[in-house]
């Protein structure tokens, strides 16, 4: 019987701190983290960053891939696109080839709309 009354209370204990935490959590949650706001510009731009790296997989294979630059486009009505750089290793006995690149993101769910990787800069 003492085993049991020792280990209940810590039974007690994991069931009811992890409900307090989450409601704690859900209440103290800042304007910048509620459910219900749109992605932030770092989230868009990260979404992008990995659509780009799964097409340049899918394209060049297991090429290396290093997205070099990466921001929201600046340019007027074209603040959901993302735009920036990746540099991928195709040869050993090349430099990377650097393309640009650029996505399409749903700023209110986070979805990227499409991605887009162009031409090698020379």
């Amino acid at each position: 019987m003492r085993t049991f009354f020792l280990f209940a209370p810590l039974a007690v204990v994991g069931l009811i701190l992890p409900a307090m935490a989450q409601q704690r959590g859900d209440r103290d949650r800042g304007p910048e983290n509620r459910p219900d706001r749109p992605f932030s510009a770092d989230q868009a731009v990260q979404t992008c960053k990995d659509t780009i790296e799964q097409e340049a997989h899918q394209r060049f294979g297991t090429a290396p891939v290093n997205i070099r630059q990466a921001s929201i486009d600046n340019n007027p009505g074209r603040n959901d696109w993302v735009v920036g750089t990746v540099a991928i290793k195709t040869s050993r006995w090349r430099p990377s080839e650097v393309y640009r690149f650029s996505c399409s993101v749903d700023l209110s769910t986070g979805r990227v709309r499409s991605g887009h990787i162009g031409v090698p800069n020379y």
